[in-house]
């Protein structure tokens, strides 16, 4: 569906992409992985076609439906939820106006041949729209919806008297309606509660569009992609299987690249022991010679990288009593909503605890 060849971006002297290849398949689940600032937005974006590479080609398939939810809060108004949902696919929006306006015209008309031809308009419009899926798109709407949290009667609230992570919801809900061919999701859990998380997961795992997920959650990564693309100082690297078999694969490819490191060093030490021995020997000139073009034939083995770690230490607390926090008949309201009342609980000093709910609950 669409491929990069030797792509590359740079800002100032800094190499952001460098000799990036790859390809995506239809219905390919693909996790991109890195750390922050290794260029995982900049690739989406030239993904998109928004940001032009500075090297390097980029082919995409005529007629490529791309859909991408950014991290960031996007700006929706002046609809219902509901309505912006469904609003995403302008094919059906353009099909269902023009029936309505056919429709219209057929039942004011008198004109024998002028209704034959808004009948049969009308007939190829119908078609259309089973087509295109017109006719359970409210449905499917809902659904979704509905998988992400949303309650029947906030189908019909505008969507700027949403949250920010609400509205992201509803962007959501838009992208994975539209069904484009390739979705790019940047942190896509970050607003969801459990339950929506869990819904995303199974509809992500069953749908037929392709999928390149940027995501710091692992369990979610592990659960929906069967591939990981990994970016690292510019340089993309494809592995097999999900996060978990990603970071065994990562670590076999250091060890032996290691191993190839080490045996090549040892490999320049003698022959760089050789040519300081014999450079003054006339007897071993052709062998000297010979190893010096050796040393600079050879095609050197990078190091590999070692990670960066940050490394602190939290100054060692007095120790607590064995009840760190009692709570007892707590009762909290926003105004005519109440959250809570006689609430109870007991927290000791090493209780490790979950606290599960819908966001807002």
């Amino acid at each position: 569906m669409i491929s990069l060849s030797q792509v590359g971006k740079f800002y100032g002297k800094q190499d952001i992409l460098k000799d990036v290849s790859f390809s995506i398949h239809a219905g390919e689940r693909i996790a991109l992985v890195g750390v922050n600032g290794a260029g995982k937005t900049t690739l989406f974006k030239i993904l998109l076609g928004t940001m032009e590479p500075d090297q390097g080609l980029v082919h995409r398939k005529k007629g490529l439906r791309i859909g991408y939810l950014p991290q960031d809060v996007i700006e929706l108004r002046g609809r219902t939820v509901l309505q912006q949902v469904m609003e995403v696919n302008t094919s059906v929006q353009e099909v269902l106006a023009e029936f309505n306006t056919v429709t219209r015209d057929l039942d004011r008309s008198t004109d024998p041949t002028q209704c034959e031809i808004l009948a049969k308009r009308q007939s190829h419009l119908l078609s259309e729209m089973e087509r295109l899926g017109a006719f359970d798109l409210e449905y499917r709407a809902k659904q979704v919806l509905a998988g992400l949290g949303f309650k029947e009667p906030s189908f019909q609230a505008l969507v700027e008297t949403l949250s920010g992570g609400w509205i992201m919801r509803v962007a959501l809900a838009r992208l994975l309606l539209s069904e484009p061919d390739l979705l790019l999701l940047d942190e896509p859990t970050n607003h969801l509660d459990l339950d929506s998380l869990i819904w995303l997961e199974t509809f992500l795992q069953n749908t037929s569009s392709a999928l390149l997920l940027i995501s710091h959650d692992r369990a979610f990564l592990d659960r929906v992609v069967q591939r990981t693309f990994e970016l690292e100082k510019g340089s993309l690297t494809s592995f097999p299987g999900n996060y978990s078999r990603y970071l065994v694969e990562k670590q076999k490819r250091l060890q032996l690249q290691e191993a190839a490191f080490s045996n090549q060093q040892e490999k320049i030490r003698q022959l760089e022991d050789f040519i300081a021995r014999n450079r003054s020997r006339k007897d071993r000139a052709k062998q000297v010679q010979s190893r010096i073009k050796t040393l600079d034939q050879m095609e050197r083995i990078k190091p590999p990288s070692a990670e960066q770690r940050i490394a602190f230490r939290f100054p060692e607390p007095e120790r607590s009593g064995k009840i760190v926090l009692e709570l007892e008949g707590v009762s909290k309201s926003f105004g005519p909503t109440r959250l809570y009342q006689g609430l109870d609980l007991v927290v000791t000093r090493e209780d490790r605890i979950a606290l599960l709910g819908p966001n807002g609950g």
